[in-house]
C-alpha cells in the first residue's frame, strides 16, 4: 500500500508516525520512504539512524520516483508544499491523517477533507494523535466523537497517546517498540499498524 501521511495543521505528529510505521514495516517487508515535507524531519531522523548503525536501516527519498516496484511506501507530506502534496495524492492508495485532541484540529481536519474531495483524493483514514493519557481529561473523547461525524472520513477508532516514548523515538532514531516493546506506546503503535496492514499481521502470526 502506498500510504500518504498528511494533514493541513502543523505539529500533528506526521513525521513521528511516519517514522514509527516505516520501522515497523522494515522489520517485515521492503519499504520505500519519502520525506516530502520542507522541514525534513523524517530525513534527519533516518540519517541519524544510519549514523548510529541501527538496523534495519531506512533510506529516504525527497522526491517521488516516476516508477518504483516497492509495494509498501510511506510518504510524509506537508500541505504547505502543494505541488509535492498533490503528486503524492495522485500516487497514493490511502491517506492517514493524525488529528490532535482540540477543536482547532477538528476544524483543520474538516477543511483538509474538503480539499481532498476537490482533488478526488483516495480514502482518508484518521485517528487521534497525542491523545490525553489521564482518564479525567475528556478532550480526546470529545475530539474523537467529532471526528467520527465528519463526512467522507474513515475513523480508525484508536489513539496514540501524548507519551514521552514517541518524542524519544525521534531523538534516539528508534521506533517506540525498539525502545521498549512492552510500553503503552508500543502497544498503541501495534494497533495502528494492524489497522493499516492487517495482511502483514496475519502473515507473521502464521
Amino acid at each position: 500500500m502506498r500510504l500518504v501521511i498528511a494533514s493541513m495543521k502543523g505539529g500533528s505528529g506526521k513525521s513521528t508516525v511516519s517514522f514509527n510505521l516505516a520501522v515497523w514495516l522494515a522489520y517485515r517487508v521492503p519499504v520505500k520512504l519519502y520525506d516530502l515535507d520542507p522541514q525534513g524531519t523524517l530525513l534527519d531522523v533516518c540519517h541519524d539512524r544510519q549514523d548510529l548503525q541501527i538496523h534495519p536501516a531506512l533510506t529516504v527519498a525527497t522526491g517521488l520516483d516516476k516508477a518504483t516496484d516497492a509495494r509498501y511506501q510511506v510518504m510524509d507530506c506537508s500541505y504547505s508544499e502543494l505541488t509535492g502534496f498533490r503528486r503524492a495524492l495522485s500516487a497514493a492508495d490511502a491517506i492517514l491523517m493524525p488529528v490532535g485532541p482540540s477543536q482547532a484540529d477538528i476544524w483543520s481536519a474538516q477543511r483538509f477533507l474538503e480539499v481532498c474531495r476537490q482533488w478526488s483524493a483516495p480514502p482518508v483514514r484518521a485517528f487521534i494523535n497525542r491523545a490525553d493519557t489521564h482518564h479525567a481529561i475528556r478532550e480526546s473523547d470529545e475530539a474523537e466523537a467529532m471526528l467520527a461525524e465528519l463526512p467522507g472520513l474513515q475513523p480508525l477508532g484508536l489513539r496514540l497517546g501524548q507519551r514521552t516514548a514517541f518524542r524519544r523515538s525521534l531523538s534516539e532514531a528508534q521506533a517506540v517498540f525498539e525502545l521498549d516493546a512492552r510500553s503503552k506506546a508500543s502497544h498503541e503503535l501495534e494497533k495502528l499498524a494492524a489497522a493499516l496492514y492487517p495482511e502483514l499481521c496475519r502473515h507473521f502470526a502464521d
